[in-house]
Protein backbone atom coordinates (compact mmCIF):
# COMPACT_ATOMS: atom_id res chain seq x y z
CA UNK A 1 0.00 0.00 0.00
CA UNK A 2 1.49 3.11 -1.16
CA UNK A 3 2.09 5.67 1.71
CA UNK A 4 0.20 9.14 0.82
CA UNK A 5 2.46 11.28 -0.14
CA UNK A 6 2.56 15.69 0.27
CA UNK A 7 1.29 16.06 -3.47
CA UNK A 8 -1.73 13.47 -2.39
CA UNK A 9 -2.50 15.65 0.45
CA UNK A 10 -2.26 18.69 -1.23
CA UNK A 11 -4.30 17.86 -3.83
CA UNK A 12 -6.48 16.01 -2.15
CA UNK A 13 -7.17 19.03 0.17
CA UNK A 14 -7.39 21.29 -2.84
CA UNK A 15 -10.32 18.74 -4.33
CA UNK A 16 -11.96 18.71 -0.54
CA UNK A 17 -11.78 22.40 -0.20
CA UNK A 18 -12.74 23.13 -3.34
CA UNK A 19 -15.66 20.62 -4.04
CA UNK A 20 -16.70 20.97 -0.04
CA UNK A 21 -17.09 25.23 -0.83
CA UNK A 22 -19.32 24.77 -3.44
CA UNK A 23 -21.87 22.07 -1.82
CA UNK A 24 -21.97 24.35 1.32
CA UNK A 25 -22.40 27.28 -1.31
CA UNK A 26 -25.05 25.47 -3.41
CA UNK A 27 -27.00 24.77 0.00
CA UNK A 28 -26.66 28.47 1.64
CA UNK A 29 -28.18 29.83 -1.53
CA UNK A 30 -30.76 27.10 -1.96
CA UNK A 31 -31.85 28.06 2.17
CA UNK A 32 -32.19 31.67 1.31
CA UNK A 33 -34.24 30.86 -1.89
CA UNK A 34 -37.00 29.34 0.70
CA UNK A 35 -36.77 31.87 3.42
CA UNK A 36 -39.11 34.89 3.00
CA UNK A 37 -38.34 37.92 4.95
CA UNK A 38 -41.34 38.05 7.34
CA UNK A 39 -40.68 34.38 8.01
CA UNK A 40 -39.69 34.97 11.67
CA UNK A 41 -43.39 36.13 11.99
CA UNK A 42 -44.62 32.86 10.85
CA UNK A 43 -42.79 31.45 12.90
CA UNK A 44 -44.44 33.08 15.72
CA UNK A 45 -47.90 32.72 14.76
CA UNK A 46 -47.38 29.01 13.86
CA UNK A 47 -46.29 28.12 17.03
CA UNK A 48 -48.56 30.26 19.12
CA UNK A 49 -51.14 28.94 16.55
CA UNK A 50 -50.10 25.17 17.83
CA UNK A 51 -50.35 26.31 21.43
CA UNK A 52 -53.64 27.33 21.61
CA UNK A 53 -55.03 23.98 19.53
CA UNK A 54 -53.20 22.11 21.99
CA UNK A 55 -54.08 24.05 25.46
CA UNK A 56 -57.90 25.98 24.44
CA UNK A 57 -59.16 24.05 21.67
CA UNK A 58 -60.19 25.02 18.13
CA UNK A 59 -62.02 27.85 18.95
CA UNK A 60 -59.10 30.07 20.26
CA UNK A 61 -57.00 28.74 17.40
CA UNK A 62 -59.44 30.52 14.69
CA UNK A 63 -59.94 33.30 16.93
CA UNK A 64 -55.99 34.01 16.75
CA UNK A 65 -56.09 33.38 13.40
CA UNK A 66 -59.29 35.60 12.41
CA UNK A 67 -57.54 38.29 14.26
CA UNK A 68 -53.94 37.63 12.25
CA UNK A 69 -53.18 40.28 9.75
CA UNK A 70 -51.27 37.94 7.22
CA UNK A 71 -49.43 39.45 4.06
CA UNK A 72 -51.20 38.66 1.11
CA UNK A 73 -48.84 36.07 -0.16
CA UNK A 74 -49.27 34.05 3.32
CA UNK A 75 -51.95 31.85 4.68
CA UNK A 76 -52.36 29.65 7.40
CA UNK A 77 -55.78 26.85 7.87
CA UNK A 78 -56.34 24.14 10.23
CA UNK A 79 -57.98 20.72 8.39
CA UNK A 80 -59.65 18.36 10.00
CA UNK A 81 -59.20 14.66 8.92
CA UNK A 82 -61.70 14.48 6.31
CA UNK A 83 -59.74 18.17 4.83
CA UNK A 84 -62.63 20.42 5.80
CA UNK A 85 -61.20 23.77 7.01
CA UNK A 86 -61.67 24.17 10.61
CA UNK A 87 -60.45 27.72 11.49
CA UNK A 88 -57.78 30.61 9.08
CA UNK A 89 -57.32 30.75 5.34
CA UNK A 90 -57.60 27.84 2.95
CA UNK A 91 -54.52 26.55 1.69
CA UNK A 92 -54.75 24.68 -1.46
CA UNK A 93 -50.57 24.03 -2.07
CA UNK A 94 -49.49 23.82 1.48
CA UNK A 95 -45.65 24.46 1.87
CA UNK A 96 -45.63 23.59 5.55
CA UNK A 97 -47.71 20.72 7.52
CA UNK A 98 -47.79 19.84 11.04
CA UNK A 99 -49.99 17.19 12.51
CA UNK A 100 -51.31 18.52 15.75
CA UNK A 101 -53.79 16.82 18.47
CA UNK A 102 -56.78 19.21 20.04
CA UNK A 103 -57.55 19.76 23.58
CA UNK A 104 -60.59 18.02 22.38
CA UNK A 105 -58.84 15.39 21.06
CA UNK A 106 -59.15 15.84 17.56
CA UNK A 107 -56.40 15.38 14.99
CA UNK A 108 -55.69 18.69 13.25
CA UNK A 109 -53.72 19.88 10.40
CA UNK A 110 -52.01 22.89 10.39
CA UNK A 111 -51.00 24.00 7.15
CA UNK A 112 -48.97 26.98 5.46
CA UNK A 113 -48.25 28.38 2.24
CA UNK A 114 -44.87 28.91 2.92
CA UNK A 115 -42.09 26.37 4.47
CA UNK A 116 -40.60 27.15 7.83
CA UNK A 117 -36.86 26.78 8.37
CA UNK A 118 -36.84 25.33 12.04
CA UNK A 119 -38.34 22.16 9.73
CA UNK A 120 -35.01 22.38 7.73
CA UNK A 121 -32.72 23.19 10.56
CA UNK A 122 -31.29 21.43 13.47
CA UNK A 123 -30.26 17.59 12.92
CA UNK A 124 -32.56 17.51 9.55
CA UNK A 125 -30.07 20.14 8.09
CA UNK A 126 -27.21 18.61 8.93
CA UNK A 127 -27.75 14.97 7.49
CA UNK A 128 -27.53 16.53 4.12
CA UNK A 129 -24.45 18.27 4.68
CA UNK A 130 -22.76 15.46 6.23
CA UNK A 131 -23.52 13.38 3.72
CA UNK A 132 -22.51 15.76 0.86
CA UNK A 133 -19.15 16.48 3.08
CA UNK A 134 -18.29 12.77 3.26
CA UNK A 135 -18.97 11.96 -0.79
CA UNK A 136 -16.42 15.04 -1.38
CA UNK A 137 -13.72 13.78 1.10
CA UNK A 138 -14.24 10.35 -0.65
CA UNK A 139 -14.38 11.93 -4.10
CA UNK A 140 -11.35 13.70 -3.91
CA UNK A 141 -9.47 10.88 -1.88
CA UNK A 142 -10.14 8.94 -5.08
CA UNK A 143 -8.95 11.66 -7.28
CA UNK A 144 -5.82 12.30 -5.16
CA UNK A 145 -4.76 8.82 -5.08
CA UNK A 146 -5.35 8.67 -8.98
CA UNK A 147 -2.63 11.54 -9.93
CA UNK A 148 0.06 11.28 -6.88
CA UNK A 149 -0.04 7.11 -7.40
CA UNK A 150 1.94 7.31 -10.74
CA UNK A 151 3.86 10.21 -9.93
CA UNK A 152 4.93 8.15 -6.85
CA UNK A 153 5.70 5.03 -8.95
CA UNK A 154 7.93 7.21 -10.96
CA UNK A 155 9.59 9.06 -8.21
CA UNK A 156 10.48 5.16 -7.05
CA UNK A 157 11.38 4.21 -10.87
CA UNK A 158 13.81 7.40 -11.16
CA UNK A 159 15.83 6.25 -7.49
CA UNK A 160 16.58 2.83 -8.89
CA UNK A 161 17.88 4.02 -12.13
CA UNK A 162 19.66 6.48 -9.74
CA UNK A 163 21.03 3.89 -7.90
CA UNK A 164 21.96 1.84 -11.68
CA UNK A 165 19.51 -0.48 -11.56
CA UNK A 166 18.35 0.50 -15.64
CA UNK A 167 15.99 -2.91 -15.60
CA UNK A 168 13.17 -0.78 -13.97
CA UNK A 169 10.38 -0.08 -15.88
CA UNK A 170 7.34 1.89 -15.11
CA UNK A 171 4.47 1.99 -18.36
CA UNK A 172 3.80 -1.60 -17.16
CA UNK A 173 2.37 -0.64 -13.45
CA UNK A 174 0.30 1.70 -14.92
CA UNK A 175 -2.18 -0.98 -16.25
CA UNK A 176 -5.56 -0.16 -18.59
CA UNK A 177 -4.64 3.95 -18.02
CA UNK A 178 -4.44 6.10 -20.92
CA UNK A 179 -3.47 9.47 -20.28
CA UNK A 180 -0.13 11.83 -20.44
CA UNK A 181 1.33 10.15 -17.18
CA UNK A 182 1.55 6.71 -18.80
CA UNK A 183 3.28 8.78 -22.10
CA UNK A 184 5.66 10.12 -19.47
CA UNK A 185 6.08 6.45 -17.89
CA UNK A 186 6.90 5.36 -21.30
CA UNK A 187 9.33 8.18 -21.90
CA UNK A 188 11.17 7.51 -18.67
CA UNK A 189 11.52 3.85 -19.54
CA UNK A 190 12.75 5.15 -22.87
CA UNK A 191 15.38 7.33 -21.26
CA UNK A 192 16.30 4.21 -18.64
CA UNK A 193 16.80 2.10 -21.81
CA UNK A 194 19.07 4.54 -23.34
CA UNK A 195 21.09 4.43 -20.10
CA UNK A 196 21.63 1.22 -19.87
CA UNK A 197 23.16 1.10 -23.25
CA UNK A 198 25.12 3.89 -23.10
CA UNK A 199 26.43 2.39 -19.71
CA UNK A 200 26.82 -0.47 -21.43
CA UNK A 201 28.78 1.04 -24.39
CA UNK A 202 31.02 2.67 -22.04
CA UNK A 203 31.66 -0.26 -19.76
CA UNK A 204 33.37 -2.36 -23.45
CA UNK A 205 34.69 0.66 -24.59
CA UNK A 206 36.69 0.69 -21.20
CA UNK A 207 37.51 -3.14 -21.44
CA UNK A 208 38.60 -2.65 -24.94
CA UNK A 209 40.91 0.64 -23.67
CA UNK A 210 42.35 -1.52 -20.90
CA UNK A 211 42.59 -4.89 -23.35
CA UNK A 212 44.54 -2.46 -26.24
CA UNK A 213 46.62 -1.00 -23.45
CA UNK A 214 47.81 -4.01 -22.50
CA UNK A 215 49.05 -5.43 -25.48
CA UNK A 216 52.04 -3.15 -26.02
CA UNK A 217 52.40 -2.09 -22.22
CA UNK A 218 53.28 -6.08 -22.11
CA UNK A 219 55.73 -6.10 -24.95
CA UNK A 220 57.45 -3.35 -23.75
CA UNK A 221 58.19 -5.06 -20.43
CA UNK A 222 59.17 -8.09 -22.12
CA UNK A 223 61.72 -5.77 -24.05
CA UNK A 224 62.90 -4.20 -21.31
CA UNK A 225 63.24 -7.50 -19.48
CA UNK A 226 65.66 -8.88 -22.52
CA UNK A 227 67.56 -5.72 -22.67
CA UNK A 228 68.05 -6.14 -19.14
CA UNK A 229 69.88 -9.56 -19.67
CA UNK A 230 71.66 -8.67 -22.90
CA UNK A 231 72.28 -4.99 -22.96
CA UNK A 232 73.68 -5.31 -26.62
CA UNK A 233 70.35 -5.96 -27.71
CA UNK A 234 69.71 -2.45 -29.50
CA UNK A 235 66.79 -4.30 -31.57
CA UNK A 236 64.75 -4.05 -28.42
CA UNK A 237 65.23 -0.36 -27.82
CA UNK A 238 63.61 -0.03 -31.22
CA UNK A 239 60.83 -2.40 -30.04
CA UNK A 240 59.92 -0.18 -27.31
CA UNK A 241 60.15 2.88 -29.20
CA UNK A 242 57.57 1.52 -31.97
CA UNK A 243 55.12 0.21 -28.61
CA UNK A 244 55.22 3.65 -27.45
CA UNK A 245 54.67 5.52 -30.68
CA UNK A 246 51.42 3.01 -30.93
CA UNK A 247 50.27 3.77 -27.11
CA UNK A 248 50.80 7.85 -27.76
CA UNK A 249 48.81 6.93 -31.21
CA UNK A 250 45.80 4.76 -29.46
CA UNK A 251 45.53 7.81 -26.72
CA UNK A 252 45.40 11.03 -29.46
CA UNK A 253 42.68 9.21 -31.10
CA UNK A 254 40.97 8.05 -27.82
CA UNK A 255 41.03 11.90 -26.53
CA UNK A 256 39.62 12.47 -30.45
CA UNK A 257 36.61 10.64 -29.82
CA UNK A 258 35.92 11.48 -26.35
CA UNK A 259 35.76 15.35 -27.26
CA UNK A 260 33.57 14.02 -29.77
CA UNK A 261 31.45 12.55 -27.63
CA UNK A 262 32.04 14.42 -24.87
CA UNK A 263 31.08 18.54 -25.72
CA UNK A 264 30.68 19.00 -29.69
CA UNK A 265 29.44 22.37 -28.66
CA UNK A 266 33.29 23.42 -27.84
CA UNK A 267 34.76 22.29 -31.07
CA UNK A 268 35.63 25.61 -33.29
CA UNK A 269 34.74 25.09 -36.81
CA UNK A 270 35.61 27.56 -39.75
CA UNK A 271 35.10 27.59 -43.52
CA UNK A 272 36.44 24.62 -45.65
CA UNK A 273 36.17 23.66 -49.16
CA UNK A 274 35.54 20.28 -48.87
CA UNK A 275 36.68 19.35 -52.44
CA UNK A 276 40.14 20.84 -51.59
CA UNK A 277 40.51 18.91 -48.71
CA UNK A 278 39.54 15.87 -50.30
CA UNK A 279 42.41 16.59 -53.10
CA UNK A 280 45.24 16.82 -50.39
CA UNK A 281 43.82 13.88 -48.64
CA UNK A 282 44.20 11.66 -51.91
CA UNK A 283 47.60 13.24 -52.44
CA UNK A 284 49.02 12.26 -49.36
CA UNK A 285 47.27 8.45 -49.61
CA UNK A 286 48.60 7.70 -52.56
CA UNK A 287 52.06 7.17 -50.45
CA UNK A 288 51.06 4.65 -48.86
CA UNK A 289 48.74 2.77 -51.76
CA UNK A 290 52.07 3.06 -53.70
CA UNK A 291 53.94 0.62 -51.36
CA UNK A 292 50.88 -1.59 -52.29
CA UNK A 293 51.38 -0.87 -56.02
CA UNK A 294 47.78 0.40 -55.79
CA UNK A 295 46.42 3.97 -56.69
CA UNK A 296 43.88 6.40 -55.54
CA UNK A 297 41.51 7.73 -58.09
CA UNK A 298 39.98 11.29 -57.03
CA UNK A 299 36.63 12.52 -59.41
CA UNK A 300 36.19 15.64 -58.08
CA UNK A 301 33.67 18.35 -58.23
CA UNK A 302 33.33 21.70 -58.13
CA UNK A 303 34.04 23.74 -54.60
CA UNK A 304 31.58 23.05 -51.46
CA UNK A 305 32.21 25.35 -48.78
CA UNK A 306 31.09 24.09 -45.30
CA UNK A 307 31.81 25.53 -41.88
CA UNK A 308 33.46 22.97 -40.63
CA UNK A 309 36.57 22.14 -37.66
CA UNK A 310 39.24 21.16 -40.43
CA UNK A 311 40.97 18.93 -38.06
CA UNK A 312 38.34 16.44 -37.57
CA UNK A 313 37.19 16.44 -41.41
CA UNK A 314 40.81 15.29 -42.51
CA UNK A 315 40.86 12.96 -40.00
CA UNK A 316 37.54 11.72 -41.14
CA UNK A 317 37.73 11.42 -44.39
CA UNK A 318 41.61 10.07 -44.05
CA UNK A 319 40.70 7.12 -41.65
CA UNK A 320 38.19 5.92 -44.25
CA UNK A 321 40.49 6.36 -47.29
CA UNK A 322 43.70 5.08 -45.39
CA UNK A 323 41.19 2.24 -44.06
CA UNK A 324 40.35 1.51 -47.72
CA UNK A 325 44.31 1.15 -49.02
CA UNK A 326 44.68 -0.92 -46.29
CA UNK A 327 42.02 -2.99 -47.46
CA UNK A 328 41.90 -2.84 -51.05
CA UNK A 329 44.01 -6.06 -53.15
CA UNK A 330 47.02 -4.92 -54.49
CA UNK A 331 47.84 -3.71 -58.01
CA UNK A 332 44.08 -2.39 -57.61
CA UNK A 333 42.25 1.49 -57.16
CA UNK A 334 40.66 3.06 -54.52
CA UNK A 335 38.00 5.60 -55.97
CA UNK A 336 37.10 8.75 -54.39
CA UNK A 337 34.20 10.51 -55.46
CA UNK A 338 31.83 13.25 -55.20
CA UNK A 339 28.57 14.78 -56.25
CA UNK A 340 26.28 17.25 -54.77
CA UNK A 341 22.56 17.01 -54.47
CA UNK A 342 19.67 18.35 -56.42
CA UNK A 343 19.75 21.30 -54.49
CA UNK A 344 23.46 21.95 -54.19
CA UNK A 345 23.21 21.40 -49.94
CA UNK A 346 24.58 18.14 -49.66
CA UNK A 347 27.62 16.73 -50.64
CA UNK A 348 27.59 12.78 -51.06
CA UNK A 349 31.44 11.75 -51.18
CA UNK A 350 31.76 8.01 -51.91
CA UNK A 351 35.34 5.88 -51.57
CA UNK A 352 35.07 2.48 -52.83
CA UNK A 353 37.81 -0.56 -52.74
CA UNK A 354 38.53 -3.64 -53.96
CA UNK A 355 39.03 -5.56 -50.95
CA UNK A 356 37.15 -8.29 -49.57
CA UNK A 357 34.01 -6.05 -48.31
CA UNK A 358 32.96 -6.61 -44.95
CA UNK A 359 30.31 -9.38 -43.47
CA UNK A 360 26.49 -8.13 -44.01
CA UNK A 361 25.85 -8.35 -40.07
CA UNK A 362 28.97 -6.23 -39.52
CA UNK A 363 28.28 -3.40 -41.66
CA UNK A 364 26.68 -1.20 -38.40
CA UNK A 365 29.41 -2.01 -35.95
CA UNK A 366 32.67 -1.33 -37.89
CA UNK A 367 31.54 2.03 -36.96
CA UNK A 368 32.00 1.26 -33.54
CA UNK A 369 34.88 1.67 -31.20
CA UNK A 370 37.79 -1.19 -31.33
CA UNK A 371 35.69 -3.00 -34.29
CA UNK A 372 38.21 -4.12 -36.81
CA UNK A 373 38.18 -6.36 -39.74
CA UNK A 374 38.26 -10.24 -39.24
CA UNK A 375 41.77 -11.42 -39.07
CA UNK A 376 43.22 -7.57 -38.33
CA UNK A 377 43.86 -7.80 -35.05
CA UNK A 378 47.54 -6.59 -35.28
CA UNK A 379 46.99 -3.15 -37.48
CA UNK A 380 45.23 0.11 -36.16
CA UNK A 381 43.16 0.13 -33.60
CA UNK A 382 39.39 -0.09 -34.90
CA UNK A 383 38.67 3.87 -34.07
CA UNK A 384 39.25 5.65 -37.12
CA UNK A 385 36.06 5.32 -38.53
CA UNK A 386 34.44 5.31 -34.67
CA UNK A 387 35.80 8.80 -34.97
CA UNK A 388 34.86 9.36 -38.25
CA UNK A 389 31.00 8.58 -37.94
CA UNK A 390 31.25 10.70 -34.68
CA UNK A 391 32.92 13.53 -36.21
CA UNK A 392 29.95 13.42 -39.14
CA UNK A 393 27.46 13.15 -36.21
CA UNK A 394 28.84 16.59 -35.16
CA UNK A 395 28.45 18.14 -38.09
CA UNK A 396 24.97 16.62 -38.97
CA UNK A 397 26.49 14.65 -41.38
CA UNK A 398 26.11 10.95 -41.83
CA UNK A 399 28.15 7.65 -42.98
CA UNK A 400 27.24 4.29 -44.15
CA UNK A 401 28.19 1.16 -45.57
CA UNK A 402 27.77 -1.38 -47.88
CA UNK A 403 28.99 -4.09 -50.16
CA UNK A 404 29.60 -3.94 -54.07
CA UNK A 405 28.39 -6.62 -56.18
CA UNK A 406 31.82 -7.45 -58.16
CA UNK A 407 33.64 -7.26 -54.26
CA UNK A 408 34.91 -4.89 -52.19
CA UNK A 409 33.50 -2.10 -50.11
CA UNK A 410 32.11 1.51 -50.56
CA UNK A 411 31.69 3.89 -47.65
CA UNK A 412 29.19 6.83 -48.59
CA UNK A 413 29.41 9.88 -46.42
CA UNK A 414 27.13 12.90 -47.10
CA UNK A 415 27.49 16.43 -45.91
CA UNK A 416 25.23 19.27 -45.54
CA UNK A 417 26.61 22.51 -46.70
CA UNK A 418 26.79 25.27 -43.41
CA UNK A 419 26.81 28.88 -44.47
CA UNK A 420 28.08 30.21 -40.79
CA UNK A 421 28.42 29.52 -37.46
CA UNK A 422 24.90 30.70 -36.17
CA UNK A 423 23.37 27.94 -39.05
CA UNK A 424 25.12 24.71 -37.44
CA UNK A 425 23.96 26.18 -33.66
CA UNK A 426 20.78 26.31 -35.00
CA UNK A 427 20.66 22.85 -36.53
Amino acid sequence: MMKPSRLFWKLFLAFWLATSLTFFAGVGVHEVETLEPNDPHLKVILASEVALLRQFGVESGAELLATWRRPPDQAIGVYDTAGQLLAGSAVRSPAYEQTVISKEGLILSLRSTHPISYEHGGFGLQVPLIIGTLMSALFSGFLAYYLAWPLASLRRAMGEVAQGRFDVRVKPMMGKRRDEIVDLAGECDRMANQLKLLVQAQQRLLHDISHELRSPLTRMRAAIGLLRQDSERVGMLERIERESERMDALIEALLTLARLQGRPESIQREPFDISELLAMIVEDAQFEAAIKGCRVELQGGPPFIACVNGELMYRCFENVIRNAVRYTRPQTSVRVSTRLSADAEQLCVRITDQGPGVDEARLQSIFEPFERGSGDACVGFGLGLAIACSALDMHQGSIVARNEQEGGLTVEISLPRARSLREITLA
